[in-house]
């Protein structure tokens, strides 16, 4: 999991984004592909998710080659959900308001990343 952080950083710098990014890593994307743990379960069960709000047409945005869809800080809370959410913003130290909208704004990024042949991984 380092290197695929490290990645994340060197992309998009240090800070309270680098708290974020590992939030979402862990807590999100289940470890950004830890061994013994397929990123494309993760994403997979993921993309169900979105799928059932809705939301499936915007995840497969970022997982396709082309431009990602935006996604709300709203969508994110009814997505993700407040317990978890309310877990990474004890541990990067942001309010609920704020790491919600900084998960909106990385989440498209990181999954798209994690997917750069245009398809979950595994």
């Amino acid at each position: 999991m380092g290197t695929l952080i490290q990645l994340f950083l060197n992309l998009f710098g240090k800070s309270i984004k680098a708290k974020v990014m590992d939030a979402i890593l862990g807590n999100i994307l289940g470890g950004g592909g830890k061994k013994g743990q397929p990123d494309g379960g993760v994403l997979g069960s993921m993309m169900e998710k979105f799928k059932e709000k809705g939301l499936g047409n915007v995840f497969n945005s970022w997982v396709g080659k082309g431009a990602n869809m935006a996604i709300s800080p709203e969508q994110v809370r009814e997505t993700i959900g407040d317990e978890k959410l309310k877990e990474m913003s004890q541990q990067t130290g942001l309010s609920l308001d704020a790491l919600t909208a900084e998960v909106a704004k990385y989440l498209p990024k990181m999954v798209d990343k994690m997917t750069p042949d245009g398809k979950l991984p595994g």
